[in-house]
């Protein structure tokens, strides 16, 4: 199994950062301008809930549908993991409040743990079947640019300029820009 992990403090209120949240099918693609789809199928974000999210991101198309299989938030935290129906897939969004604002951790899983066909499985996935879409540093890149728009929605209001679906899906593979348009 894969895990990539990408934290962020966010100098922000972190009733903010729930107030995003409270909103994620919109602004899910107000997030980022790789980010064109979100849909909560039931509703809702609680456990059972069901989500499809699509993005385009250095070319290459991630259209997911799943379940959330862990919805936790009190007063000081929140923690959502989204599992995807291949089952190959888990995403998870965590937040706390901190001294001075509040803190914002992505992780994405991928690949099965089983100790003894996990690593079979997952060779044929990442090797052979998804070997494209499997690129760990393009994903970790834009983990971690996602939790910069985040900090910057929150602690300015603006999002990043949008960039037209036609354009995404040409652009060369490589790393997600860091600048890709000017912010509104």
């Amino acid at each position: 199994m894969i895990t990539l992990t990408e934290s962020i403090h966010i100098d922000a209120p972190f009733e903010a950062l729930c107030a995003w949240v409270d909103n994620f099918e919109r602004e899910f693609v107000r997030w980022s301008p790789y980010h064109l789809e979100c849909q909560l199928l039931t509703g809702g974000i609680g456990k059972g809930d069901r989500v499809r999210f699509y993005e385009i991101v250095m070319g290459r198309d991630y259209d997911v549908t799943g379940t959330i299989v862990e919805s936790e938030q009190d007063t000081d935290r929140f923690r959502f993991t989204f599992r995807s129906d291949a089952g190959t897939a888990r995403i998870t969004f965590e937040g706390r409040r901190t001294a001075k604002g509040c803190f914002f951790t992505h992780t994405e899983s991928f690949g099965l743990g089983a100790p003894v066909i996990g690593p079979i499985i997952n060779f044929i996935l990442f090797r052979v079947l998804y070997r494209k879409k499997a690129d760990w540093e393009l994903i970790r890149a834009d983990m971690a640019l996602d939790n910069r728009y985040l900090a910057e929605i929150l602690t300015s209001g603006t999002h990043p300029a949008r960039i037209a679906p036609e354009r995404l899906k040409h652009m060369p593979p490589g790393r997600p820009s860091s600048a890709p348009g000017k912010r509104r």
